[in-house]
């Protein structure tokens, strides 16, 4: 018997590579000891186990005791007539129950046996599924007296973040600092330390008062932006970001007071494409709420002169710059992403 266990060893251990050993002392008749060997061994097969069946030669299941030899898992089964069959699993390092079950004496040995083969089996793939489980993460890392968890870097943001703008701004169109305000929807995506996105804006500046010449004229712009955007998260509370695009702006200018000796127009209007760069930061206040500073510049693609005529041949009246700074400050509100330090996007 000793060397059919043994030659059974090394073939599982040639076919899988040392594979870890199960010891199985089965108490009963030479027939019960055989049946129950080939049982266990052809059903804990797939477990990629070495199944070793030894005769306990009468012992109880003190056995388990005494046995210290290295391996998987140790089982003790109970065979023998008069008494009802029995079978007790331990861990071959902690000594610890897998598994105890006594079946009933009612049974033929042929039914105890396959019972049997089914609870050790089952027992060892339990054992072989619990080592083979990763261990569980470790927890963070505590901050010395805060009872919070600090991480040891910085956490990525959501993938997508998407928010919506109201702004307050001032742009000198060549005659001082006029001012207005916009909204405006930005969204972005985590890349890397990184996030990219795109800012669709929309400015208006109110009817203001343009003087030259001697004659006083309205003038008033209504503006929208389409800008790619590229933000950095230099701290948790503070994101700078760049926005390069363009868009377009109307304008429309109306005679108020002719200069002497002229006569008013009626209003004329036009669109002009603009090209549009923007530098800023955010700072981010809690509760999904930024606010913002941010500079920008727009640059006319097709710049007009207005002028007056005079007996003397036309005059220049208002030129708007070509170049316009805009200074730009508001609030922004979260629309998505979690509870990520709130993203600002910024328009003039």
């Amino acid at each position: 018997m000793l060397a059919v266990s043994a030659l059974t060893v090394a073939k599982v251990a040639a076919a899988a590579g040392t594979p870890p050993i199960v010891r199985v002392y089965v108490a009963g008749s030479d027939e019960a000891v055989s049946h129950a060997r080939d049982a266990i061994q052809d059903l804990c097969s797939s477990s990629n186990v070495a199944v070793v069946v030894r005769d306990a030669a009468g012992a109880d299941e003190a056995l388990l005791a005494t046995s210290h030899a290295p391996g998987l898992a140790e089982a003790y089964v109970d065979l023998r007539p008069g008494a009802a069959p029995r079978v007790v699993v331990v861990d071959g390092e902690t000594r610890k129950d897998l598994e105890r079950r006594t079946l009933s004496e009612g049974a033929s040995l042929e039914i105890s046996i396959e019972t049997v083969a089914q609870v050790v089996c089952t027992a060892v793939e339990s054992s072989l599924a619990t080592r083979a489980a990763p261990p569980p993460p470790a927890p963070l890392r505590r901050e010395e007296g805060s009872g919070q968890d600090a991480p040891n870097s910085p956490q990525p943001g959501p993938e997508w973040t998407s928010t919506i703008d109201l702004f307050a701004a001032a742009a000198n169109f060549g005659v001082g600092f006029r001012g207005g305000a916009g909204a405006s929807l930005g969204t972005t995506r985590a890349l890397g330390p990184l996030r990219v996105g795109a800012l669709l804006s929309f400015a208006g500046y109110p009817a203001t008062d343009v003087e030259g010449a001697g004659g006083v004229a309205s003038f008033s712009l209504l503006g929208a932006r389409v800008l790619p955007t590229l933000e950095w998260s230099a701290s948790r509370a503070l994101t700078a970001f760049i926005g390069v695009g363009g868009g377009a702006d109307w304008t429309r200018i109306s005679a108020e007071q002719p200069p002497p000796g002229t006569l008013g127009q009626r209003a004329g209007s036009n669109v002009d494409a603009m090209l549009s760069a923007m530098l800023g930061v955010r700072l981010h206040l809690g509760g999904g709420v930024a606010a913002l500073l941010a500079l920008d510049a727009d640059v006319d693609l097709s710049p007009h002169r207005y002028v007056i005529e005079t007996p003397r041949g036309n005059q220049a009246f208002f030129e708007p710059t070509r170049v316009r700074p805009v200074t730009l400050v508001g609030l922004s509100l979260a629309l998505g992403g979690g509870s990520r330090a709130s993203h600002v996007e910024a328009r003039r």
